[in-house]
């Protein structure tokens, strides 16, 4: 296909050639990987505790170059990205670092609320200091001790076990809980905290969305997990006790959990998938200028059948997933409802294609492959973290499977 030729997708033509502006950010994204994450992820990576492992120095260094804002509304200072542009540029960064990427794809999965959801006195409440403050990033407060798997949608009966609750008082609401295992948690500096308003009902029909800034009264940062994946982002436990926030803090309106998620997050999977795609790429491509260079057998090993078959199946895989994700994003920047399904199948492909390239990486490097001196097992590890990350792959097939039985969701294609 030519960068003018483009399908027909449900009597759309979509093209695959890239924008310019989308090219423009791809560049800005792989030069900063190249040139400020390579150098020193391995250090970091290996650094002994959470805490000094979070790179503020990357996060002010990408805001100067508007990543780190790259989905605010244009209106405030950031570049108005569509999803399709959150994409591209996640799976650069991740081609240097995952954990990196994920502390970015965390402002961008929010920036839709930002613009879409948000009343203009909370968008003027809530986005300027954001923009501001070069080292501020967002997280979302939804992972609970016993809402794991369960709050990903498949089990939402009222008895789910999901604790925290807000109470209206006056013109304020009380928001009491904890929140655990949550991306950029403990290090963020504005929270959208899901809240049961009403324990009666099932969190679809009785949940809802709280902006919560760090600094408020009653939330209290707890500790930082240790893991061996995406060690440069941060996993934390937090608390809300008497946490007590304005009226006005309060996203879409009582009760509307799922219908902010659905209409307002439609890029969520294909962004955490292209994250993903970044670490099986900067494993193929390590493995190839490897397989090029190393020489056993009187030759060097990409020209061994064995080796030469299992990089052809890592760039067949590697394509294919990209395909899926970039035709889930085009989708998704139109509103298409297939995009939701389609985005959770995007998102257990990418996170089973990395796993696999990571591994046959490691193969191919042979006993390199689990040495600290090659990036290869910490690409293996990483990738690991993505299997169950957004949602578990097991639990994202099952919500897709019922996306399959409506009409509306169920034809992918277009067709």
């Amino acid at each position: 296909m030519t960068q003018t030729e483009s399908i027909q997708l449900g009597g759309v033509a979509m093209d695959f050639e890239l924008s310019a502006d989308q090219l423009r950010w791809r560049d800005v994204a792989r030069d900063f990987a190249e040139n400020v994450i390579k150098p020193d992820v391995l250090r970091r990576d290996r650094l002994p505790t959470a805490e000094e492992r979070i790179p503020w120095d990357w996060i002010r260094a990408a805001d100067q170059l508007g990543i780190r804002t790259l989905g605010v509304p244009k209106a405030f200072g950031g570049a108005g990205a569509d999803i399709m542009t959150m994409c591209v540029v996640g799976e650069e960064l991740a081609a240097g670092d995952l954990g990196f990427a994920v502390i970015m794809d965390q402002c961008w999965k929010m920036s839709h609320i930002l613009g879409d959801a948000m009343t203009p006195a909370q968008q003027k409440k809530f986005i300027p200091p954001f923009v501001a403050d070069p080292q501020a990033t967002m997280a979302i407060g939804f992972t609970e001790t016993g809402a794991g798997s369960d709050h990903q949608g498949y089990y939402d009966a009222p008895d789910i076990d999901f604790r925290t609750t807000a109470v209206r008082d006056g013109d304020s609401y009380v928001i009491n809980g904890s929140k655990r295992y949550v991306s950029n948690g403990c290090m963020a500096k504005l929270y959208f905290i899901v809240t049961r308003t009403d324990a009666s009902k099932s969190l679809r029909e009785g949940g809802s969305v709280f902006v919560v800034p760090s600094n408020t009264p009653g939330f209290r940062a707890g500790h930082f997990h240790e893991k061996s994946s995406q060690r440069l982002a941060t996993n934390g436990t937090f608390y809300l006790e008497n946490c007590r926030v304005p009226v006005d803090h309060l996203l879409v309106g009582e009760g509307l959990m799922a219908r902010l998620r659905a209409e307002y997050m439609w890029g969520s999977k294909a962004e955490a998938a292209s994250t993903v795609l970044g670490v099986g790429r900067a494993a193929y491509e390590y493995a190839l200028t490897h397989a090029r260079t190393r020489v056993q057998g009187g030759k060097p090993i990409i020209k061994h059948q064995a080796i030469a078959m299992m990089l052809a199946q890592m760039a067949m895989k590697l394509d294919a997933s990209r395909t899926q994700i970039w035709r889930t994003a085009w989708l998704a920047d139109r509103r298409r409802p297939e995009a939701r399904t389609l985005g959770l199948l995007a998102k257990v492909h990418a996170s089973e294609v990395a796993f696999e390239v990571c591994k046959m990486a490691c193969e191919i490097l042979g006993g390199g492959g689990i040495m600290y001196e090659h990036p290869v097992e910490k690409y293996l590890r990483d990738a690991a973290s993505f299997l169950h990350s957004d949602g578990t792959n097991q639990v994202c097939l099952l919500r897709a499977a019922e996306g399959l039985a409506n009409p509306a969701s169920a034809n992918l294609y277009g067709f």
